[in-house]
């Protein structure tokens, strides 16, 4: 049995849903989650600091912030 947390997420940065439970597999721990989802949710089982499973929207960073220009 190894120890999961569920989340569910709106956007890249909101989370909506986090559930923690344990499972005996990767497998089991995926299928659970999976009943959690909601249209439009990105969804993400962890074990422990190992990410498992991803389903949703690809992952973006976000651009780098453009230096300002200084001078007159």
């Amino acid at each position: 049995m190894a120890f999961y947390e569920i989340r569910t997420l709106i956007t890249r940065h909101r989370t909506s849903l986090i559930s923690f439970a344990e499972f005996p597999s990767d497998l089991s721990a995926i299928l659970a989650a999976r009943q959690l989802l909601r249209r439009g949710e990105t969804l993400e089982v962890w074990r422990g600091e190992t990410l498992v499973y991803r389903i949703g929207p690809p992952l973006q960073e976000a651009p780098a912030p453009k230096a300002r220009r200084q001078g007159r």
